[in-house]
């Protein structure tokens, strides 16, 4: 394993999309941040102070109304984990210098899960940062509730960058694998979940099914109580943040096995 996580590290920083992608997060959740804040300051009076922040640093999502922007960045990660070595041949290389299938794989989810933690929680920090710049923060920084929002934001980046790199290696091409992290949770889920809605409201109950979508599950990790009362205009009611992950959990760690046991069994 120590072999093919210091192959996977260097691999990881002799890459120049690993530059340019930390940069291009970075960069755009502070655009945006600053464009939150500021729109966040004309009406914080208004708004309890975490909650505020919260809006802040997920850009909206902790409110429900948009997804978790800076996840969908830093998932490409986990894309190009495999993705470059496909794309490249350079899979074949790895293979010889590591010939330990199940580590080559564990290092990449290693490095992927790390890499992927430490970058959302940069960006929850920036988004903090950006809050205090234009209005007052009032201890806000320091709250349960607005670290309840980051703990999630980690953790739902971490497992969805997890599920990039498990796409990448059951579809062994990385555009596929990025089409299917931004469709499957923007697109996918949301039709199944106004479908199921549609069903429900002619008689049927079957509506229940789409709190267990699990990209909108895991969401649930950093939604705030507020973003109940737009559910409640649309009649959904989500799983709680723990059930929410632990079935996003569920997902990915299906997803990683079932990635590893065809790397296990396919020809490099």
């Amino acid at each position: 394993m120590g072999p093919a996580l210091r192959y996977e590290w260097c691999r990881l920083w002799t890459i120049r999309s690993t530059y340019w992608l930390i940069g291009l997060t970075l960069v755009l959740q502070l655009s945006f941040s600053l464009l939150a804040a500021y729109g966040t300051g004309s009406a914080h009076e208004f708004i309890r102070p975490e909650e505020a922040v919260s809006q802040v640093i997920t850009l909206g999502a902790s409110f429900g109304v948009s997804p978790l922007f800076s996840a969908y960045i830093i998932a490409m990660f986990g894309v190009f984990g495999f993705g470059h070595e496909y794309r490249y041949g350079m899979i074949r290389a790895t293979l010889t210098a590591v010939p330990d299938r199940s580590a080559v794989f564990a290092a990449k989810a290693v490095v992927t899960t790390a890499l992927a933690a430490v970058l959302a929680l940069a960006c929850c920090l920036v988004g903090m940062f950006s809050a205090v710049l234009f209005f007052d923060t009032a201890g806000a920084l320091t709250s349960g509730a607005v670290w309840h929002v980051v703990l999630g934001a980690v953790l739902y980046t971490a497992m969805f960058g997890l599920c990039g790199m498990a796409f990448a290696v059951l579809v062994r091409n990385q555009t596929g694998a990025l089409a299917l992290i931004l469709l499957i949770p923007l697109v996918v889920e949301n039709i199944l979940k106004i479908v199921l809605q549609i069903i429900a409201r002619s008689g049927n109950s079957v509506d229940s099914i789409s709190r267990y979508f699990p990209f909108d599950a895991g969401a649930q990790m950093f939604a705030r109580p507020s973003a109940q009362v737009i559910n409640d205009v649309l009649g959904y009611h989500p799983l709680g943040p723990v059930s929410g992950g632990l079935v996003m959990l569920a997902f990915t760690g299906l997803l990683l096995a079932a990635a590893l046991a065809l790397f296990l069994r396919r020809d490099a």
